[in-house]
């Protein structure tokens, strides 16, 4: 398979990276405009949601989200599709306890219309829920 231009991962990891800034502000809009319009959210054991039950799920996250930030990030490439893996952690302040969450993520990023959009979202679990 032929390397990818440089160019194109960095796209793709500023996609992931707008994913995670618009989850942070719990914003919705933003949010779902990096959505492709069949996304599916998986959780283990759960099942799959579309795009409007993930919205409403980042919009009731309890407490203040101060920040969420992403490390280790992988990028595998298959023509106009991506599957970007990596460490999400999240700071929110809840009852006025800071939480730590640190966790790893599997998302499938496709290419629509010259753009990286969210495809599917894999919910991981943490350490704790295992």
């Amino acid at each position: 398979m032929a390397e990818q231009p440089i160019d194109e991962r960095e796209r793709i990891l500023a996609t992931a990276v707008a994913i995670a800034d618009a989850i942070g502000a719990r914003d919705v809009a933003r949010l779902g405009t990096l959505l492709s319009a069949d996304f599916v959210h998986r959780k283990a054991g759960a099942g799959a949601s579309g795009a409007a039950a993930f919205l409403a799920a980042i919009e009731r996250i309890p407490g203040e989200i101060l920040s969420v930030a992403l490390a280790r990030i992988e990028i595998d490439m298959a023509g106009d599709s991506a599957l970007v893996t990596g460490i999400q952690h999240a700071r929110v302040r809840l009852d006025g306890e800071l939480i730590e969450d640190t966790r790893p993520f599997v998302d499938w990023l496709v290419k629509e219309s010259g753009e990286w959009r969210l495809r599917a979202a894999v919910e991981l679990p943490g350490p704790d829920e295992r």
